[in-house]
C-alpha cells in the first residue's frame, strides 16, 4: 500500500466559513493498493482542514499506516471482510478507512471488469449537476 499527500491550492485563494475558520489548500490523501494479481486500486479522502469536520489530514495518513499491516494477506475483493478487519483493529475513524474502502471497490471493479457504479447498483443519471461552495466574505463579493 502506498499513501500520498496531495496539496491542492483552492480556486479563489481560500475558503472561509463560520467564526473565521479558513483553509487555503486542500490537504488530500490518496491511497494506492497493489494486489498480488497486479491490479492497483486507488482511493482518496480530503477533509477541509482540521476544524471543519471531525477528521484531520495528518490523522488520516497516520491511521492508514496503522491499518496497513492489518490488511496484508487479506483478499481485497472481499470488501466486507476487509472492513471488519479494519473495524476490529481501529474503532470508528471512518475518515481514515474511507480511502482504503474506495481503493478496494476500485480493485473489485477492475477484477471483474465493471465500473464501480455498476457494482453499487448502476448509474442513476447521465450527468451530475455540479456546485461550488462560496467562501464567506463580503455579501457583494459572494454574490459576484
Amino acid at each position: 500500500m502506498s499513501v500520498y499527500r496531495v496539496l491542492m491550492p483552492l480556486l479563489g485563494g481560500e475558503y472561509v466559513w463560520a467564526k473565521g475558520k479558513r483553509i487555503d489548500v486542500a490537504d488530500s490523501t490518496v491511497v494506492r493498493i497493489d494486489t498480488d494479481e497486479g491490479i492497483s486500486g486507488f482511493g482518496e479522502t480530503c477533509p477541509l482542514g482540521a476544524n471543519y469536520l471531525p477528521s484531520y489530514p495528518d490523522g488520516i495518513r497516520t491511521g492508514i499506516g496503522f491499518l496497513a499491516p492489518v490488511l496484508l494477506g487479506l483478499d481485497p475483493t472481499r470488501i466486507g471482510a476487509v472492513n471488519r478487519a479494519m473495524d476490529f483493529a481501529m474503532r470508528g475513524q471512518l475518515y481514515v478507512k474511507s480511502a482504503i474502502d474506495v481503493a478496494l471497490w476500485d480493485i473489485l471493479g477492475k477484477a471483474v471488469g465493471l465500473p464501480v457504479h455498476a457494482l453499487l447498483g448502476g448509474r442513476q443519471m447521465d450527468a451530475m449537476p455540479m456546485y461550488r461552495s462560496i467562501s464567506q466574505t463580503d455579501p457583494a463579493r459572494m454574490r459576484e
